[in-house]
């Protein structure tokens, strides 16, 4: 046994070992881009330039340098890695101008010895012009037009807000819309309310009740507004002026003596069909913006249906 080499191979991985624990150093596995990078110009100009501003540039380990043509100006990007003040390792991107030969480095100020505001690598050229076409087709570009012929300029409001606009408007005039106009057989007051108010406010189905759907209204869920009459139904006759508390105490009166009515088994106590009529009429009258127009429109639902049963 060669006890010389031995003893020689021994120092040196010991040097090796203290100088790792000492200062964290951790030798890097040859990276064959890092080589052909300090073959091109840039690179070499950009590594000198970025190890002047360096507290440690002895220290200094780059990896990822590429060349950026953008904006009719030339650029190397890339990241360095470096020791700071208290000998730990950071790692910090830099962005190098080819023209003016200097490098812009984001770390803080923790590896640098000055610093200097830190914009990101931009975009090459070629780049932009792909992301250009990928962001915006040629069928969404169409559709972006026709929009803008369609919402009115004065409207005003954000994008979404103008797209909420179209699509209100596309279900007022579509086919078969669940939101049909306000007749002029609703009482007075009714329908003042209703004009100019959007739906979604109101109510929590969002949709105008239609009398086709009768059956399948309920209690528990209020529409945006009320029914819609004909001028020649019994609802839509003009009914007398009540204020919300005094149209819910009317109908619940009704109620309350047809209850009455059937449990004493007195038909003498009953409602007669015109005041069920007129507590439905009352009932119309309140707004639906009134925070009693839930209790409302389920006292008229009630009603509704007794006074079908009376009919029937």
């Amino acid at each position: 046994m060669n006890v010389r080499a031995f003893v020689i191979a021994t120092c040196i991985g010991t040097a090796f070992f203290a100088a790792g624990y000492a200062w964290n150093y951790q030798p890097e596995i040859i990276n064959a881009n890092e080589i052909r990078s300090m073959f091109e110009s840039e690179h070499g100009k950009a590594r000198a330039a970025v190890l002047r501003v360096l507290l440690a540039p002895n220290s200094a380990h780059f990896n990822g340098l590429r060349t950026i043509d953008a904006d009719q100006a030339k650029y190397v990007c890339g990241s360095v890695k470096a020791m700071d003040k208290e000998r730990q390792y950071v790692e910090a991107a830099f962005v190098y101008t080819v023209a003016i030969d200097f490098a812009r480095i984001d770390d803080g100020g923790r590896i640098t010895s000055q610093r200097s505001p830190y914009k990101p690598c931009p975009s090459a050229d070629d780049e932009k012009i792909a992301d250009q076409n990928t962001l915006i087709s040629p069928g969404a570009l169409s559709m972006i037009k026709t929009v803008e012929k369609i919402i009115p300029k004065s409207s005003g409001g954000t994008m979404e807000q103008q797209l909420g606009q179209l699509a209100g408007q596309t279900a007022a005039i579509a086919p078969g819309s669940a939101v049909p106009q306000r007749s002029a057989g609703l009482s007075g007051s009714a329908a003042s309310a209703g004009a100019g108010r959007p739906a979604a406010q109101h109510s929590s189905s969002g949709v105008e009740a239609r009398r086709a759907d009768e059956l399948t209204w309920r209690v528990d869920q209020p529409p945006a507004a009320w029914p819609s009459f004909t001028s020649d139904h019994p609802l839509a006759k003009s009914a007398q002026k009540r204020t919300s508390a005094e149209a819910l105490a009317f109908a619940k009166d009704v109620e309350h003596r047809l209850e009455e009515a059937n449990s004493s088994g007195v038909p003498a106590k009953r409602p007669s069909p015109e005041e069920i009529k007129e507590a439905c009429r009352a009932l119309l009258a309140i707004d639906p913006a009134d925070k009693d127009y839930p209790r409302a429109w389920a006292a008229f639902v009630r009603l509704r249906k007794i006074d079908r049963d009376a009919a029937g």
